[in-house]
């Protein structure tokens, strides 16, 4: 990337003032550090929906585990699919958190909660290392930091394959350096002028680093209410917008 980063930077800087104001009523991703069960589905969930309509499904998914006496902020896929198996599976999952939403909107789509269920047993099915708990994951992170194993098993998921969901899924369970992926360089590249320049996910976090200072926010802040935007995911927080 050869343009001055600071004329870049301060372009950047007044189109993420003009779309996204105030910070405080930025969606954060708070995420779920110790339920990867929770990660998955908030991270397929929120895809095309409303985010309150995500916050239900969380809701009523924690309120089932703990008339069992279980912990959902504690859940690993094993306790993510026991859950399936006591209702009869996705259908019957479905209609416990009120949520029949398909994955796509095409003929013949698998409910979300299907989507749910193949991808606990994906993580926890990979040979070698199986990914049941969040903690696997960073684990797995540490080893690998592109993750290719498990990208590569949850690209494979019904209507998972443009990464979005895999990407923030990362996010959830704690992974939230800034690494932005191709929509939000895009996003960069469309509105700090370097649509023919190539900008490198290097570049990019550098920049998001920069723009965040003379925002001023966090760049973890602001790389992820970018990403929310472009992913089409709600950015304000549903209490703060009239």
């Amino acid at each position: 990337m050869t343009t001055e980063p600071s004329e870049a930077a301060v372009r950047l800087t007044e189109v993420c003032r003009s779309i996204f104001d105030d910070e405080s009523q930025w969606i954060e991703a708070d995420g779920y550090p110790d339920s990867l069960a929770l990660g998955i589905i908030d991270s397929i969930f929120s895809t095309g929906s409303h985010y309150t309509s995500v916050v239900n499904v969380i809701t009523a998914y924690r309120a089932m585990r703990r008339a069992e006496a279980g912990d959902p902020n504690s859940d690993g896929v094993r306790e993510l699919l026991a859950s399936f198996d006591a209702l009869g599976g996705s259908a019957g999952w479905a209609e416990a958190v009120n949520n029949r939403k398909p994955a796509h909107t095409g003929d013949g789509a698998l409910l979300k909660a299907e989507v749910v269920y193949r991808a606990a047993l994906t993580l926890a099915s990979l040979e070698d290392r199986p990914i049941e708990t969040a903690a696997d994951v960073r684990e797995a992170f540490q080893r690998d930091p592109e993750l290719k194993r498990i990208k590569k098993a949850w690209l494979r998921l019904p209507s998972q394959s443009s990464g979005v969901t895999f990407n923030y899924l990362l996010i959830l369970v704690g992974l939230q350096s800034v690494k932005p992926d191709r929509m939000v360089i895009r996003f960069i590249q469309e509105h700090a002028g370097l649509e023919d320049r190539t900008v490198t996910p290097k570049d990019a976090a550098s920049l998001i680093s920069h723009v965040a200072g003379l925002y001023p926010t966090a760049a973890r802040k602001l790389d992820h209410v970018i990403w929310r935007y472009v992913s089409g995911r709600e950015v304000y927080r549903t209490a703060d917008v009239n």
